[in-house]
């Protein structure tokens, strides 16, 4: 194990002109343009998959509630939590794409 972290860190330090690293979940860029378009990337897509699985348990305590007001109450309020927040991070990237491109105009943003 010591000996592939060794060789993965020298590839990283020891290199002349490195411009992605690659991790277990892609390249990553070490250009700091470019890496704030991976995280930008990295973070919609694991709170849009965080979402999908809320989505799907509260579907799946709608189906199991049979008929108790509660249970159907409970599960209607965390869909309902789910959709808001998942529209709340696309609307936020989407704040953050306007104002870094059309406000403030900053080029690869």
């Amino acid at each position: 194990m010591l000996f592939v972290l060794y060789f993965s860190f020298s590839k990283i330090c020891f290199a002349d002109n490195v411009t992605t690293i690659d991790t277990a979940i892609g390249p990553i860029s070490t250009d700091l343009k470019d890496l704030e378009k991976d995280v930008f990337g990295i973070v919609l897509g694991l709170s849009g998959g965080i979402a999908l699985i809320m989505i799907v348990i509260s579907g799946y305590k709608f189906m199991i509630s049979q008929g108790n007001p509660e249970a159907l109450k409970d599960a209607q309020e965390q869909l309902t939590s789910a959709i808001v927040g998942l529209l709340f991070i696309i609307l936020s990237f989407v704040i953050l794409k306007v104002i870094g491109i059309d406000i403030l105009g900053i080029p690869n943003f």
